[in-house]
C-alpha cells in the first residue's frame, strides 16, 4: 500500500519535501510508518523522540484529517491512499 505524508517545519527539513508518497506493508500502523521513516530518514527519530528518554514526544498526527496523538494512538491502522500529516510543535516567531 502507499500513503501520502505531509510535513512541516523540522520534519519537512528531514524529509526534504512538504509531501512524499511512501510504500508501506499492508496492515501497517502509525508506529510502522514511524519505523519506516526512521530507517529511511535517519534524522527523523531525533525530531520525534526525547533525546534523554527515547520516548516519542507529544504531538498531533492527522490521518485523512482526523486527529491522533503520538503518545497514545500509534497502533492506529493505516490504509492504502491515506493522507498522513505530522504536526510536531516548533518554536519561533
Amino acid at each position: 500500500m502507499n500513503i501520502t505524508l505531509h510535513t512541516f517545519a523540522n520534519i519537512r527539513d528531514v524529509i526534504g519535501s512538504t509531501s512524499v508518497c511512501l510504500p508501506l506493508e499492508d496492515g501497517s500502523t502509525l508506529s510502522g510508518l514511524f519505523r519506516k521513516l526512521s530507517s529511511t530518514y535517519p534524522r527523523f527519530d531525533r525530531q520525534v523522540r526525547d533525546q534523554i528518554t527515547g520516548e516519542i514526544v507529544p504531538f498531533l498526527i492527522l490521518v485523512n484529517g482526523r486527529s491522533y496523538r503520538s503518545t497514545a494512538d500509534m497502533q492506529t491502522p493505516l490504509r492504502d491512499a491515506d493522507e498522513v500529516t505530522i504536526l510536531v510543535p516548533f518554536d519561533g516567531g
